[in-house]
């Protein structure tokens, strides 16, 4: 099965911690690692950057994305975003894939869940990856990409 997000490749050490980000973050974390929370957790997060929160997505993130991508790096990416796409008009989510170990990632269970979301100027796909971390979910990566249907097929030619 195809992941549907291509996480950020980081080399990362073995052994990081994340009981100092679960205390931290309890708002994004659910009371069992349950899909129904994962989702939960993942539209918590996002709506953050709906309501120009970047700075606490970062924040709120697990260490594999803080290890990845600066805080410098994160408010330019979703200041990118919010200005080419313009503000969110709907979002549900669309599909959740589970995957275990992936490579060049630090062990665990991860969901990749995917929003189909629809931004004034766009339709988009909306990603967000979360790594469980006991009965919880931790927000590790986000990308969004606009959404951009198949080219229509060429009308047959009725001459033929």
């Amino acid at each position: 099965m195809t992941t549907l997000l291509s996480l950020k490749k980081i080399s990362c050490t073995a052994g990081f911690a994340l009981a100092g980000l679960l205390a931290a973050n309890s708002a994004f974390a659910q009371g069992t690692a349950s899909i129904d929370g994962a989702i939960a957790t993942a539209s918590q997060w996002i709506a953050l950057a709906d309501s120009n929160q970047a700075e606490r997505m970062w924040s709120s993130s697990g260490p594999t994305m803080q290890k990845s991508t600066s805080k410098e790096d994160w408010l330019k990416y979703l200041g990118a975003v919010k200005t080419e796409l313009g503000p969110l008009n709907s979002r549900q989510w669309a599909q959740i894939v589970h995957v275990t170990n992936p490579p060049e990632l630090p062990p665990g269970e991860y969901l990749n869940i995917a929003f189909a979301g629809r931004f004034a100027k766009a339709p988009t796909v909306e990603k967000v990856s979360l790594v469980q971390a006991g009965d919880k979910w931790i927000p590790v990566g986000y990308v969004i990409t606009k959404f951009e249907p198949a080219p229509a097929a060429p009308a047959a030619d009725p001459k033929k």
